[in-house]
């Protein structure tokens, strides 16, 4: 019998709560207050509190809870040319994650370019796979969603960059023949939440980016749609080597997005509710680079939980003297990327 709605959320639920009396302690951990029947989150910054110590024990927590493997085996890394256009030359790549986990993808270099590049790692949501981002399009359902700004890497490629594109776990050719949530739901009941595989992923394309002699590695950024951009966020609050992040249509406040309204597992950690919001996390972030893209009437985070979150951002960004580099741009539709507002914010921050 196939699970209800009502008691996937249930258990997602459950799984959210785990971890609320596994609270770091130190300076920066306080007990879980209840006011309300809200629970606050154990470790959001206090002024005054050293940041960089805040930083370095709420991102070792985020690091628990995503339970990233600590051991990096060798990536075992190919490449062959399957492309080349009058502006750009395309690789199909593959390297290891991890034992048993190959991970597929594209390496898209611009033509008449000095190097090192600065690479983009693009994430594709819930989609077909990754060749969204290559903006190939199969069917009309796949063409309507690159016309929604899907085509991240053909974007990234066109203003300069080399775009890295990986197929993320559950999806496209990672997929099989079970569902995204069902993925998600097995991956939590095994412990290891399914985020957390894909931001170890991303991790291990920043060490495949190190091994391309024509690849800057100090220039490195990430961007992602929907859960793109979710695994993005997550990503560069823990990979310090992310120079800029571009997160779109999955920034918010968990209380206006993720408690409230319907999405797959994949994008739930257990326990990290009693722990830090959303917000909290981006302080993480700081003072790298981290552009927020929303839908006004985006109908999987409310416009007004990504402004009251925006505004907490930009509080730990002058904590840190970065205001300027915390932004946030929104656009007048819903669920989408917003090229045309996202790519001259991130021009102007290269330049």
């Amino acid at each position: 019998m196939k699970p209800s709605l009502f008691s996937r959320r249930r258990f997602v639920s459950a799984c959210l709560a785990v971890g609320a009396t596994h609270v770091v302690s130190g300076a920066a951990s306080r007990a879980v207050r209840e006011q309300g029947g809200v629970v606050e989150p154990s470790m959001r910054y206090v002024r005054g509190e050293p940041f960089p110590n805040w930083q370095a024990q709420l991102r070792q927590r985020l690091e628990s809870i995503l339970v990233l493997p600590d051991e990096h085996g060798p990536l075992n890394a190919r490449s062959e040319r399957v492309r080349e256009t009058d502006s750009f030359v395309q690789d199909r790549i593959q390297f290891d994650a991890e034992k048993g986990e190959r991970v597929p993808g594209y390496l898209l270099r611009p033509k008449r370019r000095n190097g090192p590049l600065p690479v983009m790692i693009c994430l594709q949501g819930h989609s077909p796979g990754m060749h969204i981002s290559l903006g190939e399009a199969r069917n009309s359902s796949e063409r309507k969603s690159i016309e929604g700004g899907r085509d991240l890497a053909r974007q990234a490629v066109n203003q300069g960059w080399a775009a890295l594109v990986i197929e993320q776990r559950a999806f496209g050719v990672r997929a099989g023949a079970a569902t995204c949530n069902d993925i998600a739901l097995r991956a939590l009941h095994g412990g290891r939440p399914l985020t957390g595989q894909r931001v170890y992923d991303v991790r291990r394309a920043i060490d495949f980016i190190g091994t391309q002699p024509d690849l800057d590695s100090s220039r490195i950024g990430c961007m992602g749609n929907s859960t793109g951009g979710t695994v993005t966020f997550y990503a560069a609050c823990v990979d310090t080597r992310i120079a800029l992040a571009v997160v779109s249509c999955s920034f918010c406040t968990f209380a206006d997005s993720w408690l409230s309204l319907p999405h797959c597992a994949c994008g739930y950690l257990p326990g990290i509710g009693p722990v830090a919001d959303m917000p909290d996390l981006a302080g993480l972030i700081a003072p790298r680079k981290l552009l927020i893209v929303a839908g006004q009437n985006d109908h999987l985070a409310r416009i007004e939980g990504v402004r009251k979150g925006f505004a907490q951002v930009q509080a730990l960004y002058s904590e840190m003297n970065a205001a300027g580099f915390a932004r946030l741009v929104v656009g007048g539709g819903g669920h989408e990327f917003y090229p045309n507002l996202a790519w001259p914010v991130v021009k102007a921050w290269m330049e």
